[in-house]
């Protein structure tokens, strides 16, 4: 029974390991043509920290349905995560610890029904970040997303900015997919590029300040000017080599959200996990370094 158990155990995690890695060569081969040309090394890099991000924090997820509506404290304006597509609240244990470091927080992730629409996840996060400013005796929240919960951040901005000061964006299709593949739920139809949701946020100028932050090495969203804001009133940045995930476990990232979001410049956050940079039309170049440990954190910061 135990030898069967072990078994099914080790089948499951092997199952998910070859998965996570077809996926990503799927993907990445599929944005070829759609970013920037980078010599094959770099890919190679790209897509080994791709990997290692996702093997590390996704067996946490089922967790994280569970636990981490606060992901930690601080004193300041509460930060609330929304997560994207098929994903929950782990997805921010790195940037919960990195903008931590910069003064910033407390910090909220909230977990919705992905495969609902974009509207009424907006609701839903609207009455999250209620419940947050109740807790918490702010005025105010800051959002913070990925992905899709970019679309969901922006919808709450576009619907009713009062409560909401300053809303940041990574990885966001804002102007639709054109995977033409099935996408299911109703954000599916609404992810795609032309949905009638997506020409209302076009035509629409954000009550509140708004960043994007994106990568011209996207293996999901590209080509890149999919996720910029600045036509429409936004502030954009563009990183180089991260993927979808992995953008989300970048020390220069952390750095400009931090930055957005008013940390104080003493607090700023050193280091990065970048080959390149690009910011408004600079290259900075940085050294690449290993994904922290993020198991034995998760259980800490919880």
């Amino acid at each position: 029974m135990a030898a069967t158990f072990v078994l099914v155990v080790l089948a499951t995690i092997a199952v998910f390991y070859v998965g996570a890695f077809l996926y990503l060569a799927a993907t990445f081969a599929l944005m070829r043509g759609q970013t920037e040309p980078r010599p094959f090394r770099s890919t190679l890099r790209s897509f080994a920290f791709e990997l290692v991000c996702v093997v590390i924090v996704q067996p946490l997820l089922p967790f994280f349905y569970l636990f981490g509506r606060r992901l930690g404290s601080g004193h300041g304006v509460p930060i609330v995560f929304v997560h994207g597509y098929f994903q929950n609240r782990v997805d921010f244990l790195f940037l919960t610890r990195e903008l931590g470091k910069a003064g910033l927080g407390p910090f909220f992730g909230i977990n919705y029904p992905f495969l609902s629409s974009v509207r009424d996840n907006a609701r839903r996060l609207g009455d999250f970040c209620e419940e947050v400013r109740a807790e918490t005796g702010a005025a105010q929240v800051d959002l913070v997303s990925h992905s899709l919960g970019g679309l969901v951040s922006l919808e709450l901005v576009l619907q009713d900015p009062s409560h909401i000061r300053r809303c940041v964006t990574v990885a966001a299709p804002h102007g639709g997919v054109s995977f033409r593949g099935p996408i299911l739920g109703a954000s599916g139809r609404d992810l795609r590029k032309g949905s009638e949701l997506l020409r209302v946020h076009e035509a629409a100028q954000a009550g509140v300040p708004v960043l994007s932050i994106f990568s011209s090495h996207d293996n999901v969203v590209h080509p890149k000017v999919t996720s910029a804001l600045a036509a429409r009133g936004g502030e954009d940045i563009e990183v180089a080599h991260f993927g979808h995930f992995g953008i989300l476990f970048s020390h220069t990232v952390a750095r400009h959200i931090a930055a957005f979001l008013g940390a104080e410049p003493a607090a700023a956050i050193v280091g990065d996990a970048e080959i390149r940079v690009e910011v408004t039309g600079t290259v900075e170049e940085e050294p690449v370094e290993p994904v922290e440990p993020l198991v034995a954190r998760a259980s800490r910061e919880e």
